[in-house]
């Protein structure tokens, strides 16, 4: 018997990238809207990558800005753990997207395909030592 799958939900990323599309707000705004003037609209895109969680205090202001139950908040950032939004390939992917500002998607494509030509490089590398050693063995 296939044991079924539990459905998580939508996960921190998704959330606030969601809640500020639909107010129609830039990064800057919501920056600019929170009590907090140390958050910077840098701070908001992480959030909203994933590259940097907000704490719990800031989970309480994201709330009242937004509208909705801190505990929403929270169980998204649940979500964001249990989907394995925190893994080592997701946090480069993320990396990726923060720095070139491109998608989720887009930046997963770019790491297999530097994971392809790093393999290919080791190949490679692998095969011209080997030649070598057997021209100093001659």
């Amino acid at each position: 018997m296939k044991k079924k799958r539990k459905e998580i939900g939508e996960c921190l990323e998704e959330l606030l990238s969601r809640l500020r599309k639909e107010k129609g707000w830039t990064y800057v705004e919501v920056a600019s809207k929170l009590p907090n003037k140390q958050i910077t609209e840098k701070d908001i895109k992480k959030w909203e990558i994933g590259l940097k969680y907000p704490d719990l205090d800031m989970i309480y202001e994201l709330s009242e800005l937004y509208q909705i139950p801190s505990a929403e908040i929270i169980q998204a950032k649940n979500n964001s753990y249990e989907k394995g939004m925190a893994s080592i390939n997701m946090y480069t992917i993320k990396w990726i997207c923060y720095i070139l500002n491109v998608s989720i998607y887009v930046g997963g494509v770019l790491l297999v395909i530097f994971y392809v030509l790093a393999f290919a490089f080791a190949i490679w590398f692998l095969v011209t030592m080997a030649s070598q050693v057997d021209k100093n063995l001659v």
